[in-house]
């Protein structure tokens, strides 16, 4: 419980701390913005007094003012702009205003030279030539800038919202795991330990363990090194890419990744369609053994069916034969539309983690199954607890 708490905790301080980040940010790049449109007025405001140093009949002397306040109003903008804007392209798109800016000065000052010493048709020519191609490529400057800017922004905005997610994901794995190993699920002491053969690819009926029956002697049970740990970060992943899924291929690569968190070796999505479950896609499995396999009826007595009528994880254990499978149930708003099944090495069926993330990927799979006809909502057949009995 502690360490939910403090992962909990912890989830939350990523979370508002990108919160925080991500206000930041839409201010920062609200102002540049600003500054950005300003500047590229400004730009258009010298081109016109520049233009006004040389027309005939009235005063140049006024609007030299002007072009001079301007100029200086330009380079103000410019300087406070700078320590805005984030490192990398964005810095050297405002280097190449910089540069196209210095030049406009320079042409400037020669035009004022020029009127200085009333060769106006020097510095009408020189401002109507050279100053107005610079007066175009520093606008051009200023809109490579602006777009840098905005690209630069929305980088850092998508990396915190990326971090954010892995930090919720991670927090949701934690806790989907902890909880089910703190809460006895109903249901969960209920294992298939009958003929599991090749685990739930093999649909005969399978022997339950009955309420109150002896396990077996720890002797006969097979012997298996512990499972390694779950790596949580390829989860989040696969329940990541499970949520961006478009299409089948994308859905298969998803699925291949599931297998390799599970340690799987192959993994079938069942869907229903009334009183049948279908499969409708695989993983590890040759295509000619899925089509054998055909539907499972809603009352057939397996792991898979069972997993469908109660909506509840089923696993059938492993032996020295086969390996131990788990079947984790498709839940949506309108009830248990599909199984997971997964045939995992290493006994991985006991393992609290592992039925965890299978459940989190059956999770995923409930927000994009098809619209399948509903299932029947009848009760279980009440002859199961004899197929129970008779295991015992």
């Amino acid at each position: 419980m502690i360490v939910l708490i403090a992962a909990g905790a912890i989830g939350g301080f990523f979370v508002v701390g990108g919160a925080r980040q991500s206000a930041t940010i839409d201010a920062a790049s609200g102002e540049v913005a600003a500054r950005i449109g300003r500047m590229i007025a400004t730009a258009a405001d010298i081109a016109s007094a520049q233009h006004a140093y040389v027309a005939p009949g009235q005063p140049a002397q006024p609007w030299l003012e002007r072009g001079a306040m301007l100029l200086q109003q330009f380079g103000q903008d410019a300087v406070a702009l700078r320590p805005l804007l984030p490192a990398g392209s964005a810095a050297a798109a405002l280097d190449d205003v910089d540069t196209a800016f210095k030049s406009i000065v320079a042409l400037d000052a020669t035009a004022r030279e020029s009127l200085k010493g009333e060769q106006s048709l020097l510095a009408a020519d020189l401002i109507f030539s050279a100053a107005r191609t610079s007066s175009g490529g520093l606008v051009t400057a200023l809109g490579g800038l602006s777009a840098a800017a905005r690209q630069a922004f929305a980088g850092r905005r998508a990396a915190i919202e990326q971090q954010q997610w892995a930090a919720v994901s991670a927090v949701a794995i934690v806790w989907l795991a902890g909880l089910m190993a703190l809460v006895p699920m109903r249901g969960s002491g209920k294992r298939d330990t009958g003929s599991v053969n090749r685990g739930l690819l093999n649909l005969e009926p399978p022997v339950a363990t009955a309420p109150g029956a002896r396990s077996p002697e720890p002797g006969l049970m097979p012997s298996s090194p512990p499972p390694s740990p779950v790596d949580l970060s390829a989860a989040a992943e696969v329940c990541a890419s499970l949520a961006r899924t478009t299409d089948t291929g994308a859905l298969r690569e998803a699925l291949a990744r599931a297998a390799a968190v599970l340690d799987a070796r192959g993994i079938v999505v069942w869907i229903g369609a009334g009183e049948e479950l279908f499969p409708a896609l695989s993983h590890g499995y040759d295509e000619r053994v899925v089509e054998r396999l055909g539907p499972i009826p809603r009352n057939a007595a397996n792991a898979t069916a069972d997993a469908w009528r109660t909506a509840q994880m089923r696993t059938v254990a492993s032996n020295q034969m086969f390996d131990g499978a788990l079947a984790a149930p498709i839940s949506g708003v309108s009830g248990c539309v599909g199984v997971l099944t997964a045939e995992v090495r290493n006994a991985r069926e006991g393992d609290p983690a592992t039925r965890a993330v299978a459940a989190m990927f059956a999770a995923q799979l409930a927000g994009i199954m098809p619209a399948w006809p509903a299932a029947s909502s009848a009760p279980e057949p009440a002859d199961t607890a004899g197929i129970a009995a008779s295991g015992s």
